[in-house]
């Protein structure tokens, strides 16, 4: 079978999963199981790029980037680093589905953002260390 015809499939069985999860959750509750879907899916994204280009290569490169083995590296690094984030941060949003409404609130409406900006913080001093070192 062709590889696209299986991320097709991939795909379908996704968004079918993603609707019947929506159905099972109806009056609102699916609102929130959004965030949780959405960090999932850019785990996803991370962690299957890692068996190929990763994604912060695939972006570096995108932009322009001229990278040696060095960078090449770093690159790898960086995308290990965000899906272990996303990982955890999954973990979290997944657990925050079945808690009051507040910490749902609270978690999903704010510290996620924080902790996503540390993230891109981190990633961006440690991409400079590394580059001035």
């Amino acid at each position: 079978m062709p590889r696209s015809a299986k991320t097709g499939i991939l795909k379908a069985a996704a968004s079918a999963a993603v609707v019947w999860a929506i159905y099972c959750l109806r009056g609102g509750a699916w609102l929130r199981v959004y965030p949780a879907v959405v960090v999932g899916c850019f785990l996803a994204a991370f962690a299957i790029s890692l068996r190929r280009m990763p994604l912060v290569e695939r972006f570096a490169r995108g932009m322009g980037e001229n990278l040696d083995a060095k960078g090449i590296a770093y690159c790898r690094k960086a995308t290990v680093a965000w899906t272990v984030f996303l990982a955890v941060h999954f973990a979290v949003t997944a657990l925050t589905v079945f808690a009051s409404p507040g910490v749902w609130a609270v978690y999903n409406g704010c510290v996620a953002y924080v902790l996503i900006g540390a993230m891109f913080l981190g990633e961006y001093v440690a991409r400079r260390i590394a580059r001035n070192g």
